[in-house]
């Protein structure tokens, strides 16, 4: 580091050694918050808050670390195409669940109502998270449409795995004539 007093000064030098000795030890990767795999775990909900999906916007649905990374990466995308299908299957795909949105000219329903079938992997379903569920649909949706239903498929996903074998015999005859 250059010196930076302006006098030739044996205290300012000291300070400009010390100075030089604590700046390069900083580890500086987690002040680039925009790789968000290097940001501290502690740093997350700071980084929900400032990318406006803390609340109903998928913060309270989240389960792991993984998935608070991943809605945080998708929260610009999410909130450019917020009023859409396409952000109600983005925000179902970073919280690990598969949705599928029915309109109401698909099913015939009354107009601007839809449904929501939502398999959903690994989680409990409960009536506070039911109600999470619906209050982040309601977030991501277009202002003009309206919930008629919500329907759950729970599902786990686990290792299956078969075994078989192959049993044969065989019996052989032998006569002898002696």
């Amino acid at each position: 580091m250059n010196n930076l007093a302006p006098v030739n000064d044996i205290n300012l030098k000291i300070f400009d050694e010390i100075c030089a000795e604590r700046i390069s030890s900083l580890d500086l990767d987690c002040l680039l918050v925009s790789i968000i795999n290097n940001v501290p775990v502690d740093a997350l909900p700071h980084l929900a808050e400032q990318y406006h999906i803390t609340g109903n916007e998928g913060w309270l649905q989240v389960l792991s670390e993984q998935e608070k990374r991943n809605l945080i990466k998708s929260a610009i995308k999410m909130h450019r195409y917020k009023g859409t299908k396409y952000a109600l299957h983005e925000v179902f795909k970073t919280l690990d669940i598969v949705g599928n949105i029915q309109e109401w000219f698909e099913y015939g329903g009354k107009p601007y109502y839809f449904k929501v079938i939502l398999q959903v992997f690994n989680r409990a379903i409960n009536i506070d998270t039911e109600k999470k569920l619906i209050a982040l649909i309601d977030e991501y949706k277009n202002e003009r449409s309206w919930l008629e239903a919500i329907e759950f498929h729970l599902a786990s996903k686990s290792a299956l795995y078969a075994y078989s074998a192959c049993v044969t015999e065989e019996n052989i005859m032998v006569n002898s004539k002696e």
